[in-house]
């Protein structure tokens, strides 16, 4: 009976240093400079958050570039790191979901944008509306109409030159800041009903959600 009572207690103390949380990974490598150059996976805990690197290996669990993954991994502290090593050692426990990279054929409808780099609150909302069939964007830029083109590689995205009617607004800078930013986005990602727009650093630079 004393031998089960130190059983449990030293698995209720080592299950106590277990800490869960939610990892999101995107569906590309990105190079990355550790100890040396070296290729690393894309990390962030929620979806508005930037990408960040991550240099360690996430034990039991196959990374396969394509995919975009929602984790729920465990930390587990290291006793006495080498001095090159991490302190905390990352083990899988659930794969909560793997999407495959897309065609673009999920933009294709009329997205209203909730936040802009740079802007702490949008007065008149953007919208950005995808046409598949001539690669147009159109849509409101917060005081004008506006129009562009894209292309669509994978995950990268690009918006051409863009055009708008000319009225002039009390307030123009929402459709400033929205100008300036649609021609750094670089890639894309659509997370259940949002698009999050990002440039060529992974820096979120639109977050839109579908209507």
């Amino acid at each position: 009976m004393k031998y089960l009572f130190l059983f449990l207690s030293l698995a209720c103390t080592a299950n106590s240093d277990l800490q869960s949380k939610r990892l999101i990974i995107a569906d590309h490598l990105s190079d990355c400079v550790g100890v040396g150059p070296q290729t690393c996976m894309l990390v962030k805990e929620s979806p508005e958050d930037d990408w960040t690197y991550f240099y360690d290996q996430i034990e039991g669990f196959d990374y396969e570039e394509g995919f975009t993954y929602e984790l729920l991994i465990n930390e587990v502290p290291v006793s006495n790191p080498a001095a090159d090593a991490s302190s905390i050692r990352y083990q899988l426990k659930e794969i909560i979901s793997k999407v495959a990279s897309s065609d673009g054929s999920e933009l294709m409808k009329e997205w209203k944008v909730l936040k802009l780099k740079g802007l702490e609150q949008i007065a008149s909302a953007p919208t950005l509306i995808f046409h598949e069939k001539d690669n147009r964007l159109t849509g409101f830029a917060g005081c004008n109409n506006y129009f562009s083109t894209y292309t669509i590689s994978g995950k990268e995205i690009k918006f051409d030159k863009t055009g708008s009617t000319r009225k002039l607004c009390p307030d123009m800078s929402v459709e400033d800041v929205f100008f300036k930013l649609l021609p750094e986005v670089a890639r894309y990602e659509v997370v259940k009903k949002e698009l999050y727009l990002y440039d060529k650093s992974d820096t979120v630079l639109i977050i839109a959600m579908s209507i």
